[in-house]
This record gives C-alpha cells, sequence and structure tokens, in this order.
C-alpha cells in the first residue's frame, strides 16, 4: 500500500495491513453492538471470507464469544446461508468448550448430510462423494471424542449404518444397550455386529441373550450358536459343548448326533438313538429310533453289530409293518 508523507511515497507491508486489520477489529468488536453485529453478518452477501477473518480475530481477543457465533452459525444454517453457517462452525471445532465444540460438530455433520442428498438428487455424483467422505471424517471425530450428547446415540447409531461405520456403530450399540438391556433388534444388530468384527466371545453373549429373551426364534439363536462354536473350536471342544449341553437338552442332543455322523463316528450315534430308544414310551417313537441306530450302523459297516441290535428288538416289533419291511 502507498501513501504519501512530505512528498516520500512509504509502502505498507502486509504484515502492517494485518495487525491494523487486528486491531481494528478489536476496536469494533468492543464498540459494535452484539444484535447490530449479528445482523450486520447474516446480511453479508457478498465477502463471507471478510467475515470469518473478522469473526476469527474476535475470538482471538474474546474466547467466551462462541456463543454469539453459534448462534450466528445456527441462524445462517436456518436462513439457507450454508456456507456462513459452515465457515462459522468451522472456527469452532477448535473451542476448548465441550458443549460449543460438540454442538459445532453436530450441526456440521447435519448441514453436510442436507448437501449429500442435494447432490444425489442433482446427479453430481463427484461433489457428492466427496461430501460423503468428509461425513465421514465428521463423524469418526464426533465419536472418538466422543462429541455428542446420550440423546443423540440412536440418531447415530443410525448414521454410522450410512457411513458404512462398523466400529463406531459398535461403540454407539454399547451405549444404548446400557438404556434398553431386552431391546431383541438392538441385540441381534449387536450379534451380527459381533460376528462382522471378529468378537466371537461378545457374539456368544449376545446370542445367549436373545435365547432368553427372544422365545419366537429361541431355535434360530440356538442354530446361531451352534455355528460359531464349531467355527471357532476344535473337535474335541465341540464334542464336550455338546456332551454337556444333551444331558437336559433334545436339540444338543440332535446336534451332538450330528456331529458324530459327520465325523464318522456312526457307533456313538447310534448309542445316541438308542438312549432315545430307552427314554420314551411310545411305540412309534422308540420304533423309529432303533431303526435309526441299525441304519447308523449299517452307513458306517458295522453290519454284525446291526444284525445283532435288529435280532435284539425283532419280537418287539415283529407286528410293525414298518419295521418288518426294514429288517
Amino acid at each position: 500500500m502507498l501513501s504519501v508523507n512530505n512528498g516520500k511515497k512509504y509502502v505498507a507491508t502486509y504484515k502492517e495491513i494485518i495487525l491494523a486489520f487486528m486491531a481494528f477489529s478489536v476496536i469494533l468488536f468492543v464498540l459494535y453492538p452484539k444484535d447490530l453485529l449479528q445482523t450486520q453478518i447474516l446480511s453479508e452477501k457478498s465477502n463471507y471470507d471478510l467475515s470469518m477473518l473478522y469473526l476469527k480475530n474476535m475470538l482471538k481477543n474474546d474466547p467466551s464469544n462462541e456463543t454469539l457465533m453459534l448462534n450466528l452459525a445456527e441462524q445462517a444454517s436456518d436462513t439457507g446461508k450454508k456456507d456462513l453457517a459452515l465457515g462459522l462452525l468451522k472456527l469452532l471445532h477448535n473451542s476448548k468448550n465441550y458443549n460449543i465444540k460438540s454442538k459445532s460438530y453436530m450441526l456440521s455433520y447435519k448441514l453436510d448430510k442436507d448437501s449429500y442428498y442435494y447432490l444425489r438428487d442433482h446427479n453430481k455424483t463427484k461433489q457428492q462423494k466427496l461430501v460423503y467422505k468428509n461425513l465421514q471424517k465428521l463423524f469418526k471425530t464426533i465419536i472418538d471424542t466422543h462429541l455428542y450428547k446420550n440423546d443423540s446415540s440412536e440418531y447415530l447409531y443410525k448414521e454410522a449404518s450410512f457411513l458404512k461405520d462398523d466400529n463406531g456403530k459398535y461403540l454407539l450399540m454399547q451405549s444404548l444397550l446400557k438404556e434398553q438391556p431386552d431391546n431383541v433388534a438392538l441385540i441381534e444388530d449387536a450379534y451380527y455386529l459381533s460376528r462382522k468384527l471378529n468378537q466371537n466371545d461378545k457374539a456368544l453373549y449376545f446370542i445367549d441373550r436373545l435365547i432368553s429373551i427372544d422365545y419366537q426364534n429361541k431355535k434360530k439363536w440356538y442354530e446361531a450358536k451352534y455355528n460359531l462354536i464349531v467355527q471357532n473350536s476344535s473337535n474335541k471342544e465341540i464334542e464336550s459343548f455338546l456332551k454337556e449341553k444333551a444331558k437336559n437338552s433334545k436339540f444338543w442332543s440332535d446336534k451332538l448326533i450330528s456331529f458324530y455322523i459327520n465325523h464318522k463316528r456312526y457307533k456313538d450315534a447310534s448309542k445316541m438313538y438308542m438312549s432315545y430308544f430307552k427314554h420314551t414310551k411310545s411305540f412309534v417313537k422308540k420304533r423309529d429310533f432303533w431303526l435309526k441306530a441299525i441304519s447308523a450302523l449299517r452307513f458306517g459297516n458295522y453290519n454284525k453289530e446291526a444284525i445283532a441290535l435288529g435280532y435284539k428288538y425283532e419280537r418287539y416289533f415283529l407286528h410293525d409293518k414298518k419295521a418288518r419291511v426294514e429288517l
């Protein structure tokens, strides 16, 4: 900048200009009524950058006015001035006040989410992808630094699915479960998410919760539990688990028989069927278990044992047509 003094030219450096501007900003802030300041900034249409520079310097000299900044951002958002709102909020992302910082990040996220849908509806794919990445970045900061209140957990939990952020979703899920420990849908989500994140101990815990409260789908969850155990245990551990469970459960007894057959332990499978045979009073069921026990031995080529078992109960079932045909 040039000025004339006694016929001499004087050049102001950029540093002097900036210092002068900052001094002017401080004086303006002290003298300028807040309501008028707020009206002036919201009415600014031509130079948002100048407004941002002024406000940034204002915050350096009076951090307590972050509340005014946040109010301005909220009003700018409500009146459709998204660029101004986002600029204001970006200044507040470095606030040392938790509530201010939290609100600034949450509002930034919501404004960017609106932009994402606007770009999607107008087929602006490239810009949409950039906004999506920024949403993921904002969301990660919100979750990692816990910039949210408990009443926002459910909203953010849904957003985690939208952003494909499984780790963030898992953290929020744990928070929600503390408030809703018997929410079946939530526990089911927790189970599948635990599986996806390879947290098998947690997955087993959630399956047991589902077995205990989701009565309509208990068989489904038993199956899920068995499959999880099979995938993550040795054969010895699986057999031990099934034997223990089979003591008081036909479901697990059937699984133990399937385990024996799958591992070609046909004699053990036959013994299990004969255990059923001894513990039922129904003639038809006794016949069916006896025939299955014989079939298991035949599959293993234990023909002598199969014949011996057939002869042993032949007289008992002789008058039954199905038994005679099988024999």
